[in-house]
């Protein structure tokens, strides 16, 4: 088997970025800078490999090198060899296609310190070399130029200066990023970072605005917290399989582990909810409507499990976003519980529910719903929706366009005032509406690929 060549873009930075590698098929490399005090310094790196077209799993064999652009002189290499391939490899475990690993963390096995020096010139390019059983390697090309990202090892100071954020989608032929500088960026870390906290990070906040926005940066690790979000304050992680953010259930429904906010945005990280009280939601949103964006949520082990509440006029918008709510017995598992005049936005989303008494993937409670090329999927409840929609009062709509929605009961479930629109979609598990919901579908098709023109399966 052998790998699938790297396939290199970037974007231009301020001082401290990062760099983006792309790889085909629907797949996303980042390289962030992580910042500590003294030299040396290390580079948190994250990736996704496919052999043969298909996502990696299981152990892989990396050596990393950061090259000059005839790549015949090397600055660093990952076990200290000095010219040509590393001798030794780093194991790294590669799960759904997807590895992390520190650059010059000495804590790693055949990792050598990654000094500052390795970046004193103009002319730097990273090389890597992949291996499935650790004998054989191939050479991941063409190698990438490196830009801003790691020469900020050379000017600690940079971490106050301006930086960017990024969001990209790849689609194997088409890739876009944004943009967005900030004023002021705030690093957390659980050792040589601005603060050890989140909150503590958040709380130093006293001056953002639309004209001087911030960037809480967080470091790769565990953080057990609750967080209240800030508007004009980002949070960005480094990455979803890197970042954590995770705390306990609650006795009283509105709150979560994350609580957002308007004008501010959430992403590259996972959110977990534990349970263990009455409640458990991983993203609370009430009257608020922050970008969530390349996020994980997911929630468990309470009587009520939701992944994302949106509740009252809440109106976020949900890109790249996993979402999972789980349980057992007498549980209510929801993926997205929009409530109470919410009004979100879902594109590129894959959302779950499993077991106890109620499995719904998305339900929606006097409220309405965008939905645009997502994944739903609601199994293992006494009763499993993949879209359920309730209006007692006033009229609701929900749309659903280019997505698949599987539920083991009904894929889609209208009552009362509901009105549920789907457009070219897979409904696996079929519809129903009651007390006066509405279905309207047009060119849905069923599990056995049945077409259906203007009905609903």
């Amino acid at each position: 088997m052998n790998p699938q060549k790297l396939v290199f873009s970037a974007l231009p930075l301020l001082l401290a970025a990062l760099f983006i590698i792309s790889v085909p098929a629907r797949a996303r490399v980042l390289a962030r800078p992580l910042f500590a005090s003294g030299a040396p310094q290390v580079v948190s790196y994250q990736g996704q490999v496919t052999v043969d077209g298909a996502a990696y799993n299981g152990a892989g064999f990396f050596k990393f090198a950061v090259v000059n652009a005839a790549g015949d002189t090397t600055y660093w290499a990952n076990d200290g060899t000095a010219a040509g391939e590393p001798t030794t490899a780093v194991s790294l475990s590669v799960v759904n296609g997807l590895f992390n690993v520190l650059l010059g963390d000495t804590a790693v096995p055949h990792m050598t310190a990654l000094p500052a020096a390795a970046f004193d010139g103009t002319e730097r390019y990273l090389r890597v070399w992949f291996s499935s059983d650790g004998a054989t390697f191939t050479l991941l090309s063409p190698d990438r130029r490196v830009t801003a990202v790691p020469y900020a090892l050379q000017a600690e100071e940079a971490k106050t200066a301006a930086t960017a954020g990024d969001a990209d989608t790849l689609d194997g032929q088409h890739a876009s990023a944004f943009q967005q500088r900030y004023a002021n960026v705030v690093i957390v870390a659980k050792s040589g970072g601005d603060y050890a906290t989140i909150t503590a990070a958040l709380n130093s906040i006293t001056a953002a605005d639309d004209a001087n926005r911030y960037l809480v940066r967080i470091m790769p690790g565990v953080y057990t917290a609750q967080v209240t979000m800030k508007p004009y304050v980002d949070i960005e992680g480094s990455g979803e399989l890197t970042t954590k953010i995770t705390y306990t259930g609650s006795a009283d429904m509105n709150t979560g582990t994350v609580i957002g906010a308007n004008d501010a945005e959430l992403r590259f990280l996972t959110v977990v909810n534990t349970g263990g009280s009455d409640y458990a939601a991983a993203i609370y949103n009430a009257s608020a409507s922050p970008r969530l964006t390349h996020v994980t949520a997911t929630a468990s082990d309470s009587l009520y499990n939701g992944g994302v509440y949106n509740d009252a006029n809440a109106a976020p918008l949900m890109t790249h976003v996993t979402v999972s709510a789980s349980g057992t017995g007498e549980q209510y598992n929801v993926g997205v519980f929009n409530e109470d005049n919410a009004t979100p936005t879902l594109t590129d989303a894959t959302i779950s529910a499993s077991g106890g008494r109620f499995a719904i993937a998305v339900y929606n409670n006097n409220a309405s719903a965008t939905l645009q090329h997502c994944t739903l999927q609601a199994s293992g409840g006494t009763e499993s929706y993949g879209i359920q929609s309730d209006a007692y009062t006033g009229s609701y709509t929900v749309r659903v366009d280019n997505s698949q929605v599987t539920g083991s009961t009904n894929a889609i479930l209208s009552t009362a005032n509901s009105a549920i629109l789907i457009g070219a979609t897979l409904l696996d598990g079929g519809t129903a509406s009651t007390f006066g919901g509405t279905i309207t579908c047009a060119g849905v098709y069923d599990e056995a690929y049945t077409f259906y023109a203007s009905a609903c399966p």
